[in-house]
């Protein structure tokens, strides 16, 4: 039996070499996943290519240039992560709320107050008025929401939400904040998300650029694990965001149905 080092193919030396494989394979897709479309990928990719060249410069025989050049990486890893840190942060943030999900939620919204959120929406787009929505889970927002009105647990209600959101009053720019069922802040301003790309719509062609509220909603959904809803102002369309997704273009039915099914226990066990 061919025994490479010494050591049996089935033996546990190589199972051992196999599963560092796995894990290292495992634990790079993973990091790429979440930095591939962020400011930081490009820096780390050029990052990698030093070392590469590094190591070829050394066999080649330029000793004084791959010294130079392997020095110079510590300093060059510590430049990324001071750099960078608010990338990284998301990207361990994201991880640990994937975790967290094993342990499942309780439900964060009654059916009648999805009934009244969606109906909302729907007078919304009939009034081509557009609105932002954040629906709080466990994590607290407190730090991230821009100096918001807090309001008094007020009850979702269609004529008002539309009343709120009817420029030019005081709270129809920014996010309305809804936390267990009920309305406790509007005129939020939420962090923008940092992405350049954003995939592709139901039919597989290139999103065109986002708007703003589009862009707050993926942004606080990257930072939290709060979902978001969004009316149109100019489609009329309606979207929701999670995990730093969107998911856009639903019918009413559609619409509602997704709702019930992130904002359910039964979706994050």
């Amino acid at each position: 039996m061919i025994q490479p080092l010494g050591h049996s193919i089935v033996s546990v030396f190589w199972l051992a070499q196999l599963a560092n494989i796995i894990v290292i394979a495992l634990a790079v897709r993973t990091l790429l996943k979440y930095l591939w479309h962020t400011s930081a990928m490009p820096v780390i990719l050029m990052f990698m290519i030093l070392i590469l060249f590094a190591n070829v410069l050394g066999e080649l025989g330029f000793f004084t240039f791959s010294y130079l050049l392997q020095n110079l990486t510590p300093l060059l890893f510590i430049a990324v992560v001071v750099i960078f840190h608010e990338e990284i942060k998301d990207v361990l943030g994201t991880m640990g709320r994937n975790l967290r999900k094993l342990y499942g939620h309780t439900d964060i919204l009654e059916q009648s107050a999805i009934e009244a959120l969606v109906e909302s929406c729907v007078l919304l787009r009939k009034r081509r008025l557009g609105g932002l929505f954040v629906i709080e889970r466990e994590e607290s927002l407190e730090k991230v929401y821009g100096d918001p009105v807090l309001l008094d647990k007020l009850k979702i209600d269609p004529p008002l939400i539309a009343a709120m959101l009817q420029p030019p009053g005081v709270l129809h720019d920014g996010a309305i904040i809804i936390n267990n069922g009920t309305i406790v802040g509007a005129r939020a301003i939420l962090p923008l998300s940092r992405r350049t790309f954003f995939g592709r719509s139901k039919t597989n062609r290139p999103r065109p650029a986002l708007g703003t509220r589009h862009r707050a909603a993926i942004g606080i959904t990257e930072v939290s694990d709060a979902i978001a809803v969004v009316v149109s102002e100019e489609t009329g369309n309606f979207s929701i965001a999670h995990g730093g997704i969107l998911e856009e273009a639903f019918s009413q039915d559609e619409f509602n149905k997704r709702l019930v099914e992130l904002t359910s226990a039964r979706e994050n066990i």
